[in-house]
C-alpha cells in the first residue's frame, strides 16, 4: 500500500478532511456564518481562496466547516450500520431454520429498495438533522454488513476451532464473539471503508435536496443546490463543493479498494 501513489494520495485527501472536521477555527480564515454583502460572488483572490457566495460569506470557510457534518454523519451512520448489522448478522448465520429465515426476508427486503429512494422514505418520517441522517444512513447500509457477516459465520461455524470451543463448553456468545467475529474483521472494514463513500454521498444528496442539513449551517449538499442560481456568473461557486465531495468519495473508494486487496493478500 505504500508503494501505490494513488492509496498515499486518498490517505492525504481523507487526513486533510478529518483534520478540517477536528479544527476548523484554525482552519477557516473566516466565520463561515458571517455575510458580507458588499463582497458578494467574488471571485477566488487571496482574501478569499474560493471566492464567496450570494451572501459573501466565505466558500473556503463554508467548506471547511461543513466537513464536520460530512464525517459525523458518514462515520457514525457507517459505525452504527456496522453495530446493527454485525449482530444481526451473526445471529442469523449461527442459528438456523426460522430464525435465519426470517432475518434473511427482512434483510432482502431493504435490499429490495435503491439505497437513495430507501433514504428519502425514512428521512422524511425523521427529523432533518444530522441524527437524522445518520439513523437514515445507517437504515440503508446495515443489510449489508448483515449479510456479509451470515455468510462468513455460515462457513466459518463448521471449522475445527469452532468445534473445538464447543467441545470445551464455551457459550455462544463466547464461540460468536470471542471466535468468529474476529475472523470476520477484514471484510467488515473494507465494507466500512467503502459504505462511509457511500454515506457521504447520500449526505449530499439529501442536503441538496433540502432533506438535510439546514440553511444557514454550512453543507456540502447544500452549497452545491444554491450554487445552481448563480453557475452562470459565479462557477467557482460550483465547483468548491463539487469537487471537494468528488475528492473525498474517490479517496475513500480507493482506500476501501487498497484495504481489499492488502486483505486478499494476506489471505
Amino acid at each position: 500500500m505504500k508503494k501505490n501513489v494513488a492509496t498515499i494520495l486518498s490517505f492525504v485527501v481523507i487526513f486533510i478532511t478529518i483534520m478540517m472536521a477536528l479544527l476548523p477555527g484554525f482552519i477557516a480564515p473566516y466565520d463561515p456564518l458571517e455575510i458580507n454583502i458588499q463582497d458578494r460572488l467574488k471571485p477566488p483572490s487571496s482574501n478569499y481562496l474560493m471566492g464567496t457566495d450570494e451572501y459573501g460569506r466565505d466558500i473556503f470557510s463554508r467548506i471547511v466547516y461543513g466537513s464536520r457534518v460530512t464525517m459525523f454523519v458518514g462515520i457514525g451512520s457507517s459505525s452504527l450500520a456496522v453495530i446493527v448489522g454485525v449482530f444481526l448478522g451473526l445471529i442469523a448465520g449461527w442459528y438456523s431454520g426460522i430464525i435465519d429465515s426470517i432475518l434473511t426476508r427482512i434483510l432482502d427486503g431493504f435490499l429490495s429498495f435503491p439505497p437513495f429512494l430507501l433514504a428519502i422514505l425514512v428521512i422524511s418520517v425523521t427529523e432533518a438533522s444530522a441524527m437524522g441522517l445518520i439513523l437514515t444512513i445507517a437504515i440503508v447500509n446495515f443489510p449489508r454488513f448483515a449479510r456479509i457477516v451470515r455468510s462468513n459465520v455460515l462457513s466459518l461455524k463448521e471449522r475445527e476451532f469452532v468445534e473445538a470451543s464447543q467441545a470445551l463448553g464455551a457459550s455462544v456468545r463466547h464461540i460468536l464473539f470471542k471466535s468468529i467475529l474476529p475472523n470476520c474483521l477484514s471484510p467488515i472494514i473494507v465494507q466500512f471503508t467503502l459504505l462511509t463513500a457511500v454515506a457521504v454521498l447520500i449526505e449530499a444528496g439529501m442536503s441538496f435536496l433540502g432533506l438535510g442539513i439546514q440553511p444557514p449551517q454550512p453543507a456540502w449538499g447544500s452549497m452545491l443546490h444554491y450554487s445552481q442560481l448563480h453557475l452562470s456568473r459565479a462557477y467557482w461557486y460550483t465547483l468548491a463543493p463539487g469537487i471537494t465531495i468528488f475528492l473525498v468519495v474517490l479517496s475513500i473508494n480507493i482506500l476501501g479498494d487498497s484495504l481489499r486487496d492488502y486483505f486478499s493478500s494476506k489471505n
